[in-house]
């Protein structure tokens, strides 16, 4: 029986080249029998037959793995050395980096420079300056009154001035549905818009305990609520009375909206918004049964069929 010889390496030449070492033979003088090819983490795999089995064969050591390793170096060696090769990705790198340094020693320092310098701080823009002062200072008075911890913050923007009390005490300023909130910002914007030199009117808000914002939320979360409401029964629907900030607040919310529209009725303290939904039909609620019979008057219909109350 031939006597076989098993050798791995990374490649399948790489195992043939260990092997013919091992056994001290030529490829002419063994037969190769591929036993795999290798992979991703996986060596290939040969066994080799020497044709002569009457020779003397030394017995292999089976340093496949350092013989395999010690002949990886040779080749990068020799690939470093032979200029005509194909450069290694390592080479690449190194050129590209080298590259990248030229071209940012390339830029006139004195450009660089310039743009440096333009690069300063912007100055932040303050707004109603006196205004914010005086308002503060009539609010500080009046929170004496109810409270002796109150914290006072401003914010202006271009046509706004916003006040925040806040501390412990803050709930105190809010009152019921923020009716003590709404007098005392009634108050400090007359104060703020009596010392005006212009003559052009400034909107002025007071804040306590974040109560506004929270109120905003609630307030638009019910705006999109009542409109697809209205949407679906096709028919208008008034909201509660409120002040004007509120009504701005559903204005807001529904401006963009393609449910429904807005629009203010009443006068007073019974001003409120009114719901419109977007659609061709709408329900009037409780009318006379000849409009219900005969339906509005001067209705186009634009060729479709004539709807019936």
């Amino acid at each position: 029986m031939k006597k076989e010889y098993e050798f791995k390496g990374r490649t399948v030449e790489a195992a043939i080249d260990i092997g013919l070492k091992e056994l001290d033979l030529d490829l002419g003088d063994v037969d190769v029998k591929v036993v795999s090819e290798g992979g991703f983490l996986k060596k290939a795999v040969v066994v080799l037959t020497p044709i002569d089995q009457e020779a003397e064969l030394p017995e292999p050591t089976r340093e496949a793995e350092v013989v395999e390793e010690k002949e990886v170096v040779v080749e990068a060696e020799q690939v470093e050395e032979d200029d005509d090769l194909p450069p290694t990705y390592d080479k690449l790198n190194e050129d590209k980096q080298a590259s990248g340094e030229r071209r940012r020693n390339d830029r006139r320092p004195d450009r660089r420079g310039d743009r440096r310098e333009d690069r300063r701080p912007r100055e932040k823009k303050e707004y109603f300056v006196e205004e914010r002062k005086i308002g503060k200072e009539y609010l500080e008075e009046i929170a004496k009154y109810f409270s002796k911890s109150a914290r006072i913050d401003t914010k202006a923007t271009e046509d706004e001035i916003c006040f925040y009390i806040g501390g412990e005490d803050a709930k105190k300023f809010i009152g019921h549905r923020g009716e003590t909130l709404d007098a005392i910002q009634t108050l400090v914007s007359q104060i703020v818009n009596d010392s005006r030199e212009e003559k052009q009117h400034v909107r002025v808000m007071v804040d306590a305990d974040f109560y506004r914002e929270r109120r905003k939320r609630v307030l638009t979360g019910l705006a999109r609520k009542v409109a697809a409401e209205a949407y679906d029964n096709k028919r208008e629907i008034s909201l509660e009375p409120m002040n004007s900030y509120e009504r701005r607040i559903i204005h807001g919310a529904l401006q963009n909206s393609d449910y429904a529209t807005t629009r203010s009725e009443g006068e007073g303290k019974d001003r409120h918004v009114v719901i419109v939904p977007k659609c061709e039909v709408i329900s009037y609620g409780n009318v006379s049964s000849d409009f219900k019979r005969k339906g509005p008057k001067k209705t186009k219909t634009y060729g479709g069929k004539k709807v019936v109350f």
